[in-house]
């Protein structure tokens, strides 16, 4: 799914920083000659790196005694093989903490579930094949048969929804997420599966459908996208890119039923207030302005008698 942005140009012909403005196609363009090295026989940062992890073989016992709580990294386990998450830039946390926020606001206003952060891992079985994934984020509904204790490091279950901002710092990383994941979590039963990348380029969302093949949530005739696992959250994918301030979000007709909420009512208990005083004050001055007619009535009677 691809999203279009106009670069803003400066005097100089300069286009305006990512951090400033949604990434452009120049941006992009850009990112991918340094990041490819095109020329040099190399194709991606880590054949610069030299890992001391990403595709070590290890027994899965000593993945979860020795890699799975590393400080220094972030590593999964795909079959025997550490796969190391790559380190996430400024513009993944910019979208990560505006999604957060939207979703800590929708949780505030409707008990679903609860969000999961931190790289909590779960491990998915299958028949011939064993992985153990950290997504970015993830969501279990509360009538999900398993749950998660307050001190769990893991998760011995099913997401409903799994969140995974896309890191393009290698091809392998691209397609870990979009396609390797994409299998692992369409066959586990993950029930949606949002890739978030804030280049726009490859930012998907998929359903499950009743035969357990992944659909693509598309957006409605305004371009907002609704959950299928939640009940009332939908957002638009543009915002995801324009991330406005939750506060600007309250008179917008997609968000207003779950974001701040609470100040939303208590913005209109205010309203409500003023306009009685209003009000009070008006039916205040109605009656002075009455009393003085009756008083100019009262004079003009007494003159008429006198």
């Amino acid at each position: 799914m691809n999203t279009a942005f106009s670069p803003t140009i400066l005097e100089n012909n300069q286009v305006v920083p990512f951090f400033h403005k949604p990434v452009t196609q120049l941006d992009r363009e850009k990112h991918y000659q340094k990041k490819w090295f095109p020329g040099t026989g190399r194709t991606t940062v880590s054949d610069f790196d030299n890992s001391l992890y990403d595709g070590k073989f290890v027994s899965e016992d000593d993945y979860w005694s020795t890699y799975y709580e590393m400080s220094d990294v972030s590593l999964e386990w795909n079959n025997g093989r550490l796969e190391e998450k790559p380190m996430p830039d400024r513009e993944s946390f910019e979208m990560y903490s505006w999604l957060w926020r939207l979703l800590t606001e929708y949780f505030d206003t409707f008990d679903e579930g609860m969000l999961i952060g931190l790289e909590t891992g779960f491990k998915l079985r299958f028949d011939n094949h064993t992985s153990i994934r950290k997504p970015d984020l993830a969501f279990i509904h509360k009538n999900n048969p398993n749950q998660m204790a307050p001190f769990d490091k893991t998760y011995c279950g099913c997401f409903d929804i799994c969140f995974e901002f896309l890191s393009d710092s290698d091809k392998a990383a691209v397609e870990r997420d979009t396609v390797v994941k994409k299998h692992e979590y369409e066959k586990f039963g993950v029930k949606e599966y949002y890739i978030l990348d804030r280049m726009g380029d490859e930012t998907a969302f998929y359903y499950l459908d009743p035969s357990g093949v992944y659909k693509t949530l598309k957006p409605d005739h305004e371009g907002v996208i609704h959950s299928k696992v939640l009940n009332k959250f939908k957002f638009r994918e543009e915002d995801l890119y324009n991330r406005q301030r939750m506060i600007d979000l309250i008179d917008d007709s997609v968000y207003l039923e779950y974001v701040m909420v609470q100040y939303q009512k208590e913005r209109d208990a205010r309203k409500k207030a003023e306009l009685r005083a209003d009000k009070a004050e008006l039916r205040a001055d109605k009656a002075e302005s009455r009393v003085h007619e009756l008083e100019d009535e009262l004079t003009k009677l007494q003159k008429q008698i006198y």
